[in-house]
C-alpha cells in the first residue's frame, strides 16, 4: 500500500488529515432536528451503558467473534447485522466504519487487518466516540482510531480506504443518498462498502420513514423506509458498479408489515471472484 510507514501502518494524516483537538471535535456540523434527536438518544445510551434499539450481538455474531469483547461493549451494541460476516478482510487493508457506535465492528475489523492495517471509526455522538476509544484501548488495538464527525462529510480523504462498513446507520439519515455518495467517495477504486440496514420486504406502508418529519423511533432503530429493490436502486445511483444484497429472515414490524435485516455489499468496480469468506 503506497505511503505506508515502517511496519506497514497507513499514516493517519494520509487517511483523515490532522487530528483535531477534543474542543474542536465537539463542534459536529449542524443537523436537521431528526438527526439531533437520534444523536441525543445515542449519547444517552452511551452514558447509561446499555442499548435496547436493535439486535443483541449474541444473536447475530458467532461466539468466536465475540470472544474477548468486553461485556460493556456488547451491552451497547446497536447493530442489526454482522457486516464482517459477508466479506473477507485482508491484512494491511484500510477500513472505515461509518457510525461505529461502541466499537464492536471496529475491534472485529482490527483483528482481521492486523497491525499493518488501519481501522477508522466515525460517529456523530461524542459519548459513543469516547466509548469506542475506550474499547480500542482495553482490547489493545493500536490500529484503531476513532473520531467524531458527520458521515455525510466524513473526516476522510477521497479514495483513502479499501473497505467501508456501516451497521444499522444509514436509516438514521433522511438524506441517505448523500451518505452513500460520501461512502463512494471515500473508497479506493476496487474498494467496497458493506452496509447492514433494516428494509421492508414488500411495499413500504403508508406513513413509514420517508422524510425528516417521520417517527424518530423508526430513525433510531434504522428502519430505512425502503424495500430491498428501492435500496439497491439508491446504491447504484450513488456510483457503485455492482451490488449484492442478502437478507437474514424477516420479522413483523408495525401494522403487519414485515422487515428484514439486509446486508448490502456494494463495489466500486467489479467484485473479486471470491468476495465472501
Amino acid at each position: 500500500m503506497a505511503g505506508n510507514e515502517p511496519g506497514g501502518f497507513v499514516p493517519l494524516d494520509e487517511l483523515t488529515g490532522p487530528r483535531p483537538t477534543l474542543a474542536v471535535e465537539t463542534a459536529v456540523p449542524a443537523a436537521v432536528p431528526i438527526e439531533i434527536t437520534v444523536k441525543e438518544r445515542y449519547d444517552t445510551l452511551a452514558q447509561a451503558g446499555t442499548s435496547n434499539l436493535c439486535c443483541a450481538p449474541q444473536a447475530i455474531y458467532t461466539p468466536d467473534q465475540l470472544d474477548g469483547i468486553p461485556q460493556w461493549v456488547l451491552d451497547l451494541s446497536s447493530g442489526c447485522g454482522a457486516p464482517l460476516g459477508a466479506i473477507d478482510l485482508r491484512p494491511g487493508q484500510a477500513v472505515a466504519d461509518f457510525g461505529c457506535g461502541a466499537g464492536l465492528d471496529l475491534i472485529l475489523a482490527a483483528r482481521r487487518v492486523g497491525p499493518g492495517g488501519r481501522v477508522i471509526g466515525i460517529d456523530g455522538s461524542l459519548s459513543m466516540v469516547r466509548t469506542a476509544r475506550r474499547a480500542a484501548k482495553e482490547t489493545g488495538h493500536t490500529n484503531i482510531d476513532v473520531r467524531v464527525g458527520d458521515i455525510r462529510r466524513p473526516p476522510l480523504r477521497p479514495s483513502s480506504v479499501d473497505v467501508l462498513l456501516s451497521n444499522c446507520v444509514l436509516g438514521m439519515f433522511p438524506d441517505k443518498a448523500q451518505v452513500l455518495e460520501a461512502i463512494s467517495e471515500a473508497l479506493r477504486p476496487g474498494g467496497y462498502a458493506v452496509i447492514s440496514d433494516v428494509v421492508y420486504l414488500d411495499e413500504v406502508p403508508e406513513g413509514a420513514v420517508t422524510t425528516g418529519e417521520a417517527d424518530a423511533d423508526d430513525y433510531a432503530r434504522c428502519v430505512v423506509g425502503m424495500t430491498t429493490d428501492q435500496y439497491r436502486e439508491m446504491v447504484v445511483s450513488a456510483g457503485f458498479d455492482h451490488v449484492d444484497i442478502r437478507d437474514d429472515g424477516s420479522v413483523a414490524y408495525r401494522d403487519g408489515a414485515r422487515v428484514t435485516s439486509a446486508t448490502i455489499v456494494a463495489y466500486r468496480g467489479q467484485p473479486p471472484e471470491t468476495p465472501c469468506c
